[in-house]
Order: structure tokens, then sequence, then C-alpha cells
């Protein structure tokens, strides 16, 4: 489960264009690292994202660029 990667400390509930943005870029890298969307590899991508979004990167681009340097195996 996600559970197991991440904990969300982040502070405010996520506001419905955030969350629209968090699904594209997961989508996105799902898609370009070949993951399929309903296993481990995609829980660990999905916290990640969220790590990377609550460390203070909330650029759609920039996200998606800092997925990109993370292995997903």
């Amino acid at each position: 489960m996600i559970t197991e990667h991440a904990s969300f400390p982040y502070p405010d509930p996520l506001q419905p264009e955030e969350l629209d943005m968090l699904q594209r870029v997961f989508d996105v890298a799902c898609v370009e690292a070949g993951i399929q969307k309903k296993s481990r590899q995609a829980e660990g991508l999905a916290a990640t994202l969220l790590q990377l979004f609550q460390s203070g990167i909330h650029n759609e681009q920039d996200l998606e660029a800092a997925l990109k340097k993370v292995d997903f195996i």
C-alpha cells in the first residue's frame, strides 16, 4: 500500500486543481516509465510525487523532471 512508502505531513488539504495536476504528472510518468497504474511501482511513484509536492515543487514541469530522475524498479 502507499502508506508503506510515505507519510503525509502536508498541513493543508490539496485543492482540486492541485489534485488534477498531480494526476496528470502521475499519468505521464506511468506511461513514460512503462508502469502499470495498479502496481507497487505505481504506489512508489505516487508516494514520491506527493513527497516532491510537499517539499515545495508545485510546478508541473518541475515535478515531471524530478520524477524522471527516480528509478521505479
